[in-house]
């Protein structure tokens, strides 16, 4: 038998990072196995003497560990050569990670990690393949070419394909031993878009003057509706959320789910109008909402539940809008996310600071601020070139 090791950077395998794995290579008898080790960029890689550049920010502990690694491989190699070993003795016959051990490992992770939104996007990425026994290290662009196809079969549109390919891209990094490859990293469908749909002046002034059945919920729909928009267009599922003592003396106080951000905002007197036309009616300020914790599930299934009642009252909410706005005469496909768009929209008409606007809206940084003002005027732009051409 033939046997030899070294280290050194696997440049033909690169990570989602743009890294390469440093990997522990045999030679038995032609055949390769290798054992990564850890990884860096091939810039920090100093391939005369194998090891990380002392620049490297932890140059010092990998190339120790490195040292130690190489020093226990080559004493196996000669102790498989003297008979004292076998190969089995060495590598074992280890399993393959398959995509449902990568989605067993990242549930465990997600839940203890209490992170019960992206819990549910992995279990539904699970349910949508058709052979979860598939080795992390077998699914190749072909493989990702089927369920591109098979995303777009269940009506997914190019943004959402994208986005679960980033999801699944992200199981392979974390439980692949082999990482990324470049292949895996580059696969990509054609996304657009969508435009940022908002309400014009004279549309919203229709729906705030709109009449409507006392007490039914449609009523209720447009009155949270127009709070979204009073209240510096506030997400849809912390509104369903807030109980009427969250409105005090004149504000209203609350923690932001997407964000864990607490907030406070100053009530208008629009705003005031519609919270004390609701206060004191139901348990929370508006009637949709009525998820209570269940006292026998764990603090993460409680919130997984919530959060499926949230988006099923949100659903509710938009299938009402989508009749005011036949009522009122709007064209557009109204939802509750327009109330968003709308005060953008406002805000940066008479505002001209994105940092007041990026606090305004609760984005997260000045980019993502920055990124979304830029569609919404663009829009505008677009729409104003249009009833100039057809005008």
């Amino acid at each position: 038998m033939k046997i030899s090791v070294r280290l050194h950077l696997h440049n033909t395998k690169t990570n989602a990072d743009g890294s390469n794995p440093i990997v522990l290579e045999y030679l038995i008898d032609r055949v390769r196995k290798r054992k990564v080790l850890d990884r860096c960029m091939a810039i920090d890689w100093d391939s005369k003497n194998n090891r990380v550049k002392s620049r490297h920010k932890k140059a010092d502990i990998i190339n120790n560990m490195l040292s130690k690694e190489l020093a226990k491989a080559e004493r196996n190699v000669y102790e498989i050569k003297s008979g004292l070993l076998s190969i089995d003795d060495v590598f074992g016959n280890r399993k393959k990670v398959t995509f449902q051990d990568a989605v067993d490992q990242e549930l465990k992770r997600l839940e203890k990690n209490f992170m019960s939104g992206f819990y549910d996007k992995v279990r539904a990425i699970q349910k949508q393949v058709p052979d979860t026994s598939i080795a992390l290290s077998d699914i190749n662009k072909k493989w990702f070419d089927r369920m591109i196809a098979i995303f777009s079969d269940l009506g997914n549109t190019g943004g959402t394909i994208q986005k679960k390919i980033k999801l699944i891209r992200g199981l392979i990094g974390r439980y692949s031993e082999n990482g990324i490859t470049k292949e895996v990293k580059d696969v990509r469908v054609a996304t657009t878009k969508s435009l940022k749909v908002k309400l014009s002046a004279i549309e919203l002034s229709r729906i705030e003057e709109l009449t409507l059945p006392t007490g039914e919920q449609i009523e209720a729909v447009r009155d949270l509706f127009l709070l979204q928009i009073y209240l510096r267009g506030i997400r849809v599922g912390d509104l369903l959320q807030a109980y009427a003592a969250d409105f005090k003396n004149g504000r209203f106080n609350y923690t932001a789910d997407k964000t864990d951000k607490t907030l406070t905002i100053k009530l208008i007197p629009q705003a005031q109008a519609i919270v004390d036309k609701y206060s004191g009616r139901y348990k929370r300020l508006f009637p949709f909402f009525i998820w209570e914790p269940n006292k026998h599930g764990s603090a993460f299934e409680n919130d997984r539940a919530r959060l499926k009642h949230k988006e099923s009252c949100t659903r509710i909410v938009n299938k009402h809008l989508k009749v005011i706005a036949g009522m009122c005469g709007i064209d557009k496909p109204l939802s509750s996310h327009i109330a968003r768009h709308t005060f953008a929209r406002m805000a940066i008409d008479k505002i001209n600071n994105p940092m007041v606007t990026m606090e305004l809206l609760g984005h997260s940084s000045l980019a993502v601020h920055q990124s979304y003002l830029n569609d919404i005027r663009k829009d505008d732009m677009l729409d104003a070139a249009a009833d100039n051409i057809f005008g």
